[in-house]
C-alpha cells in the first residue's frame, strides 16, 4: 500500500468548516486585545509589595496611598440600599510631559475586592475605581504634566463584602502607538506594586436619605 500523502491545511478546514469559524473568531480577539493594551489586568505577578505612606513609580503616575475606610455616604452621595463605599485617600502626580485622560488614571489602580458595582450600581466583574479630588470632590477626569492631587479612589461594593483589610495593585503604562488607529496613548498595564491597607469599617448604621 503506497503511503498516505499528509492532509494540507486548506483541505483540513474544507472538511471542516467549523475550524474557520474558530481560527477567525481567535484571530480577531488577538488583534482587540494587543490594540487594547494586552491582558493587562490578569495577574499582580511581579509587584512589589509597599507600606501605607509610600510613593510608587507607576509610569506615568507617582501614586501614593495612604489609608482606607468604608461609608455609607461619600461626597454627599448615599450609597445604594445594601451597598457600600470603600474609599482609598492618597496622591496622584503625572510625571509624564503631556496630560492623560480619564482611563489611564482610573486603569493605574485596582484592587482585590468582591461583589463590586460601577458608580451607577450596576455589577461589574473587575473593580471599578472612581477617581476624585479630595478638596472639592469632582472627578478627575484627566491630569497635567506636573499637576498633584490629594485624591479619593472609591469603590462600590456589597455591604457585607467589605473586607477588613484591602490591598491595592498600582499598574505602570507604556506610551505607545494604537494598533487601531495609531494615535499616542498609554497601554499594556503592568502591575508594579501592591499596597496593603486596615479598613475602617462601616458605621454601626446605615444613615437615613433627607428628607426621612
Amino acid at each position: 500500500m503506497p503511503p498516505r500523502e499528509p492532509t494540507s491545511p486548506v483541505a483540513t478546514l474544507r472538511a471542516h468548516p467549523w475550524l474557520t469559524s474558530a481560527v477567525a473568531g481567535v484571530a480577531v480577539v488577538l488583534v482587540v486585545v494587543t490594540a487594547l493594551g494586552g491582558w493587562a489586568r490578569s495577574t499582580p505577578e511581579g509587584a512589589v509589595s509597599v507600606a501605607a505612606g509610600t510613593p510608587v513609580e507607576a509610569t506615568p503616575f507617582r501614586i501614593r496611598l495612604d489609608e482606607a475606610a468604608a461609608t455609607f455616604v461619600h461626597d454627599g452621595r448615599d450609597a445604594e440600599p445594601g451597598l457600600a463605599f470603600v474609599v482609598v485617600e492618597g496622591r496622584l502626580e503625572l510625571e509624564a510631559p503631556e496630560s492623560v485622560g480619564f482611563t489611564t488614571v482610573t486603569g493605574a489602580i485596582t484592587a482585590d475586592l468582591t461583589s463590586t458595582y460601577d458608580q451607577f450600581g450596576s455589577p461589574t466583574e473587575e473593580p471599578e475605581a472612581e477617581v476624585t479630588v479630595t478638596a472639592d470632590g469632582s472627578t478627575l477626569l484627566g491630569i497635567g504634566p506636573g499637576l498633584v492631587y490629594d485624591v479619593q479612589v472609591t469603590f462600590v461594593v456589597d455591604e457585607a463584602s467589605v473586607p477588613e483589610r484591602l490591598t491595592v495593585t498600582l499598574l505602570q503604562h507604556a506610551r505607545r502607538a494604537s494598533a487601531l488607529d495609531g494615535e499616542l496613548g498609554w497601554f499594556d498595564a503592568t502591575p508594579v506594586a501592591r499596597v496593603a491597607l486596615d479598613v475602617a469599617p462601616l458605621p454601626a448604621t446605615r444613615p437615613e436619605p433627607e428628607g426621612f
